[in-house]
């Protein structure tokens, strides 16, 4: 009678690979979590940091108006009163949890016009914008709202506010304002 020897995997190898892999999930399913919530907040960021340089672009430039044949400097001042929201609903409450891109609401409303703003791509924050005042007593702000997770059940809003100081300059916040962050 000659022993077979057999060849595979006792019970014991097989619980301490299920183990180990259970234990990398534990540590990176959190961490990857963190990293696509980050990531949202960029985009936020992203977005203020566009209409906040749109804003100052915009500013800074020379406008007149002609009336009886003359030309007549504009005071300056930000876009406004005010943007245009790109849809009615929350990005988080359309297919696939984002907004499209692209929105009409850019290509059509003056102020996104004004600003040069626009988003190609799919994106989680909406933007927004309102700005008032000319020369020294002008301000703006600008808004991204949006949910980092797909249940639309908190948002997060995204705040940069901008104005003129006395010599003329473009100030304001460095770091955006963040009420209900979900980060």
């Amino acid at each position: 009678m000659s022993l077979r020897k057999s060849r595979g995997f006792t019970l014991v190898e097989l619980m301490i690979v299920v183990f180990i892999i259970g234990l990398l999930a534990a540590i990176a399913i959190p961490a990857f979590t963190r990293y696509v919530r980050k990531s949202r907040s960029a985009e936020a960021a992203g977005h203020l940091n566009k209409l906040w340089a749109g804003s100052v672009t915009y500013y800074m430039s020379d406008f007149t108006s002609v009336a009886g044949g003359q030309a007549l400097a504009l005071s300056k001042q930000f876009p406004g009163p005010a943007g245009a929201w790109e849809n009615t609903q929350h990005c988080c409450e359309l297919t696939g949890a984002r907004c499209p891109g692209g929105s009409s609401a850019w290509q059509s409303d003056p102020v996104w016009l004004a600003l040069k703003f626009g988003l190609a791509d799919p994106h989680t924050y909406m933007p927004g914008y309102s700005g008032s005042g000319a020369g020294t007593d002008a301000k703006f702000t600008a808004i991204a709202q949006g949910s980092a997770g797909n249940d639309c059940s908190k948002f997060a809003t995204f705040t940069r506010d901008g104005y003129v100081t006395s010599t003329g300059d473009v100030a304001g916040q460095v770091q955006a304002r963040v009420t209900n962050e979900n980060e």
